[in-house]
């Protein structure tokens, strides 16, 4: 049986500038004393596009499957849930519009992963950003405290500029007083409850 550490290890070279923070993400779960329950937006769509895409869902699933845990990933495209379907041993696949579909969720998760909206004009990121900006609200009912929110896809312009699909949960999260736990290609934070 392959071990963890030994699958990981394996997919880490393939992850790109996402390499050290799935290792981040995925060491968050591991502390955790109970299997997790992970939320994902947009799930796998191109056959091991590990690189491009970063191929969440292959990793959560195989996490699940060495580890425990429950997978629910949520996709508008039919082709992709069928190819995410195929692919997986224990993912909960959802064919639904990824805002509508966090909005009827009750319970906590311990990792919500959200990278539903593909950003094409990195200059022009307004309707991605709002659009996990909405995720982020529709999923208030399973966030608790420390409850990893990722999001993928941002970048931080030569001029400092902050742009891609989490640049407005950043500002949200910032105005809140939540320090990023980790601020690359993905960004991640803790969640809080605010007093």
């Amino acid at each position: 049986m392959t071990t963890w550490d030994t699958y990981f290890a394996e997919k880490k070279e393939l992850l790109g500038n996402r390499a050290n923070t799935f290792e981040a993400i995925f060491n968050c779960l591991l502390a955790l004393d109970h299997p997790p329950i992970i939320v994902e937006t947009g799930t796998y769509r191109e056959e091991d596009n590990y690189t491009g895409d970063g191929c969440s869902t292959l990793l959560f699933d195989n996490y699940v499957d060495i580890h425990g845990g429950k997978l629910f990933s949520v996709d508008i495209d039919p082709g992709a849930c069928d190819l995410a379907a195929k692919a997986t041993k224990h993912a909960n696949i959802i064919e639904s519009d990824s805002v509508e579909y966090l909005g009827s969720l009750d319970g906590e998760c311990d990792l919500l992963y959200l990278d539903s909206f593909n950003i094409q004009d990195w200059l022009n990121d307004w309707e991605p950003a709002a659009h996990h900006l909405k995720e982020l609200f529709a999923a208030k009912n399973i966030l608790k405290d420390g409850t990893l929110i990722v999001i993928d896809d941002n970048l931080t312009l030569p001029s400092g500029k902050r742009v891609g699909k989490g640049r407005l949960v950043y500002e949200l999260m910032d105005s809140l007083g939540i320090e990023p736990l980790f601020d690359s290609y993905q960004v991640g934070w803790l969640w809080q409850e605010c007093v």
